[in-house]
């Protein structure tokens, strides 16, 4: 009989003690708090572990984010610092972006901690919310708990 754990959670929990993981999620524009001006904001469904070490950020942009002016950028972080992990992602035009390790201070997380999106324009963010943006945001990151949240196994067994 299969074991119910994938390969990151044996490797979490042998003496090795690290796992590659990711927080994902499907956004769309209107997922955005308007923050009154021009930027929006939207919490990951998924936090960071404690004991995690973020490694850098993917965006796979399918329906580009843009405002009047055809601009938009995406910073991911934490509340306070709203760039921690990427600053600047082009997320206009569609396709893969990414950012790898942006704010040095911020890569290990010692607590548990929600991942802030940020989506900015040159006008109001009233615009980029009334659009069709969509993406999929990978934070990825190492994982030095085992994290016993997922209930897929991987394909290896150990």
């Amino acid at each position: 009989m299969a074991n119910m754990f994938n390969i990151n959670t044996k490797l979490e929990l042998s003496a090795v003690g690290v796992g590659l993981r990711k927080a994902a999620e499907v956004v769309k524009a209107s997922d955005f708090t308007d923050g009154g001006g021009a930027s929006g904001t939207y919490t990951l469904n998924r936090q960071l572990p404690a004991g995690a070490f973020v490694l850098g950020v993917k965006a796979h942009v399918k329906e580009a984010f843009d405002d009047d002016s055809g601009t938009a950028a995406l910073e991911v972080g934490i509340d306070g610092n709203a760039d921690a992990f990427a600053d600047g992602i082009d997320i206009s035009t569609s396709g893969v972006k990414g950012e790898s390790g942006y704010d040095q201070t911020a890569l290990y997380r010692a607590e548990a901690t929600d991942i802030l999106l940020t989506v900015t324009g040159d006008a109001d963010f009233t615009s980029i919310a009334a659009g069709d943006g969509e993406m999929m945001v990978e934070v990825i990151y190492l994982s030095t708990v085992a994290e016993l949240v997922d209930d897929v196994p991987g394909k290896y067994y150990v």
